[in-house]
């Protein structure tokens, strides 16, 4: 190959391995902005009390979304706005597939576990606290669920390993005084 063709080829290789590199790039993380749009229209809706118009933007968010980001996003939206009108079976369904779309959101599987446990669903609802306290070791809100699920249910051996494991954290005053007395009140006969 000649120096001339070389350096010829050398800017079309760069643009071609540049190109290249974009195309493998992942895009942006979070739901398309008309996904967002919807659910923010839903949401003005919804503070108007107009909830058959945020039902419907709710839907068509769910409609619009094509990417497991904006899947997870607008049905984990709709949910939690399901949860509010009374409707648990639905929101748990919505969440079902917010966390199919999305498995690694440890919010989507708080809420899930949530309302398995309002439904009837404690072993699910174990499983799905236990999966978000996985996925945000940091995070106290699937701990502290689960703690207190746990105790519900006469685990209490359970609910204190939670309890005890929260103190490992970095916790508000407040909040650490509390799970000092949790463990107090289970250490009880």
């Amino acid at each position: 190959m000649s120096r001339g063709m070389s350096r010829a080829l050398g800017p079309t290789c760069a643009a071609m391995l540049s190109l290249a590199a974009c195309a493998r790039a992942p895009g942006p993380r979070g739901p398309v902005a008309l996904v967002r749009a919807e659910v923010e229209q839903a949401e003005a809706a919804e503070k108007a009390r107009r909830h058959d118009i945020a039902r419907t933007h709710y839907q068509r968010a769910i409609e619009l979304a094509g990417d497991a980001d904006s899947i997870a996003f607008a049905r984990h939206e709709y949910a939690e706005t399901l949860v509010t009108w009374g409707d648990a079976p639905e929101a748990r369904a919505q969440l079902e597939l917010a966390v199919a779309a999305q498995p690694g959101d440890p919010g989507a599987w708080h809420d899930l576990g949530v309302v398995r446990h309002n439904t009837g669903d404690d072993p699910g609802a174990i499983r799905a606290l236990a999966r978000a306290e996985q996925l945000a070791p940091d995070d106290v809100r699937p701990r502290t669920a689960l703690a207190a699920l746990y105790w519900k249910l006469g685990d209490r051996a359970s609910a204190a390993r939670e309890y005890r494991d929260m103190l490992a954290l970095d916790l508000p005053d407040r909040l650490r005084a509390k799970v000092e007395w949790a463990l107090a009140a289970l250490a009880k006969p």
